[in-house]
């Protein structure tokens, strides 16, 4: 039995030596997984300062961006010359390319369709003072024949 006793001791040991091993790696493991959470923990509370820092540099703007106090800024005043400046320049491109392509197309630019309209509008008018005393002529005789010549019952 001598030898039933000592692989039972045998046994006994390994799983106390494997038992302790484990917990030796538990602890360690268990440390290591402290120290992340403390790190993630850090960095979280930091990512939050930065997040409540800039959430009031956003409404400080905001404010200024209302009270319109931005606009006595010299920064944005030079920058408003700048993009004036830009978009006259843009303005003005597009105005030749938009001549150049209706000249290409063959199609009256808007310039030369207001001034067809202007000389319609001018030709009416001419037209309707010249044919104005022909119209007056035409009711007065049938005023005055169409009394005598109507038919009675």
């Amino acid at each position: 039995m001598a030898t039933t006793t000592e692989k039972a001791d045998a046994k006994t040991g390994v799983t106390q030596n494997v038992e302790a091993y484990l917990k030796g790696r538990f602890s360690e493991a268990q440390k290591r997984f402290q120290g992340l959470e403390g790190e993630a923990n850090k960095a979280f509370r930091a990512l939050e300062t930065r997040g409540q820092v800039a959430a009031k540099e956003v409404q400080e703007l905001w404010t200024k961006v209302q009270a319109g106090e931005l606009r006595a800024d010299p920064r944005v005043q030079e920058l408003s010359k700048k993009v004036d400046a830009a978009g006259v320049e843009l303005r003005k491109r597009l105005d030749g390319l938009q001549t150049k392509v209706v000249e290409a197309v063959g199609v009256a630019s808007q310039s030369q369709v207001e001034q067809i309209t202007r000389e319609l509008s001018r030709l009416s008018k001419k037209l309707d003072v010249l044919l104005k005393p022909t119209r007056r002529a035409h009711p007065s005789t049938k005023n005055s024949g169409g009394a005598a010549s109507s038919p009675r019952a």
